[in-house]
């Protein structure tokens, strides 16, 4: 009984870490899947195995990297399974609070190089540092600098082409 107990509790927290997680979960899978229902599936999947392997997460305060590294795993896993690229997805979930600066600066990442894509959401978007995104996607720092600030510049160039 006090098994079962601790169980549900586990459950109940995992549940709460994942809801406080799903927005930076979705918005990372599609920008790496270009595809709102494969961006569903890779965050469901996600969660299916984060439950499934919650006893190897040994520090619960690094809960969010840890996700998010599967996230990447799982989205990265899918795009090579589909051996396709399609047109950025729609962002319907973020258009109504977004101004339309945000959008189009949102789909100007998304025409991004997927490595400095990848990079530019995991720092811009949801906040994670670079030690954390280097641990992510299973890179050096360094080349989480590096890819950061070309993807700087191109965006930067492509925006004042844009707007000049």
């Amino acid at each position: 009984m006090v098994g079962e107990e601790v169980k549900t509790m586990e459950k109940e927290r995992f549940c709460e870490q994942i809801r406080a997680q799903e927005t930076s979960m979705y918005r990372y899978a599609l920008g790496v899947l270009r595809n709102p229902a494969d961006a569903e599936d890779a965050v469901g999947e996600s969660v299916l195995k984060a439950y499934a392997h919650l006893d190897q997460l040994k520090d619960p305060g690094r809960f969010r990297p840890w996700v998010m590294s599967i996230v990447a795993n799982v989205a990265r896993t899918m795009l090579a399974q589909r051996n396709r690229l399609e047109y950025p997805g729609d962002m319907n979930q973020y258009e109504k609070s977004a101004s339309p600066e945000q959008r189009e600066l949102w789909y100007l990442v998304m025409e991004l190089p997927a490595e400095f894509r990848d990079a530019v959401i995991l720092y811009y978007y949801d906040g994670f540092r670079t030690r954390e995104i280097a641990k992510i996607l299973g890179i050096s720092e360094g080349t989480v600098k590096s890819r950061l600030n070309r993807a700087r510049k191109r965006l930067k160039t492509e925006w004042e082409g844009t707007y000049q």
